[in-house]
């Protein structure tokens, strides 16, 4: 398998933690994200180690913040001329009360929706030098589970509850690697796909700010051992970075088992630009 230069986000523990680990050990550049810098050293070194791969990098940012987002991105440009295969890992669920970051966005869909659409942005001309780039965006099998999404009120300033802001959040990372697979062929980058993947339900921590709760705490503690493993978790992130079965492969849904179809009632072309659209706005002072 010929060695590729990969990005994870959210990497510093669970299932990105799993991915950048699987992937060390088949011998890939790892260029390694995560928020804390404590825990991001601590991974890199345990994975450096455990795979015997020299070629892991560690970066820190946090991606509550958009101005943080398009530093990363810039220290990314300026270390590397290439890169072959984007994760767009990073996500969290946070608590039953709306909460917004220090630049006035809903912090669910800053970290799960925004950063990932900013960052792809941002890493599109480097993912263009390769010959076969990837770019994969980690949603969620709950993605389904929102009802009705309120695309007057993206950021859920009327309509807000934990629940609605992950699965929505989730349902939109689907239409926007869509938009993606179009917005590429207009852009003239006809060498990058661009997928949509799930885990599954595993144990990682992702609700670390929703656990804080005690009622969310006892539903994560009851729903726990039905979880799969990190490495199933995983799995369909390290199949999409690199089976050779996916060369070429655009726009579509993959979970631990393979390609699936994702939630399709609330979709349209025009839900899918109203999202989009949306994204341009939020982003447009850091794409500058």
């Amino acid at each position: 398998m010929k060695s590729k230069i990969i990005l994870v986000t959210g990497a510093s523990d669970g299932i990105g933690k799993e991915t950048a680990r699987t992937l060390a050990a088949q011998g890939h550049t790892i260029l390694l994200h995560g928020r804390n810098r404590e825990k991001t050293r601590a991974a890199y070194e345990e994975i450096k180690k455990e795979s015997g791969n020299q070629n892991i990098e560690m970066f820190t940012a946090d991606f509550l913040s958009l101005a943080e987002v398009k530093r990363f991105a810039e220290d990314i440009r300026s270390k590397y001329e290439r890169l072959d295969v984007l994760i767009n890992n990073a996500g969290a669920q946070f608590s039953d009360v709306r909460e917004t970051t220090s630049e006035g966005h809903e912090k669910t869909m800053t970290i799960n929706l925004f950063a990932p659409f900013l960052l792809t942005q941002l890493l599109l001309d480097l993912l263009a030098k390769s010959d076969s780039a990837r770019v994969l965006t980690v949603s969620s099998a709950s993605h389904s589970m929102g009802g009705k999404p309120a695309l007057d009120d993206i950021e859920l300033k009327r309509s807000y509850s934990m629940a609605k802001a992950y699965a929505w959040s989730k349902l939109y990372v689907i239409w926007m690697m869509r938009h993606f697979v179009k917005e590429a062929k207009r852009r003239g980058f006809h060498h990058i796909s661009f997928n949509t993947v799930h885990p599954g339900s595993a144990a990682t921590s992702l609700g670390r700010e929703s656990t804080k709760q005690l009622k969310f705490r006892i539903i994560y503690f009851l729903w726990k051992p039905m979880m799969n493993s990190l490495a199933a978790g995983a799995r369909s992130s390290v199949q999409g970075a690199v089976s050779p079965g996916l060369e070429g492969v655009t726009g579509k849904y993959f979970g631990p088992k393979g390609e699936e179809k994702p939630a399709e009632k609330y979709y349209s072309a025009e839900n899918e630009q109203t999202v989009w659209d949306h994204c341009v706005q939020v982003t447009r002072p850091f794409m500058v």
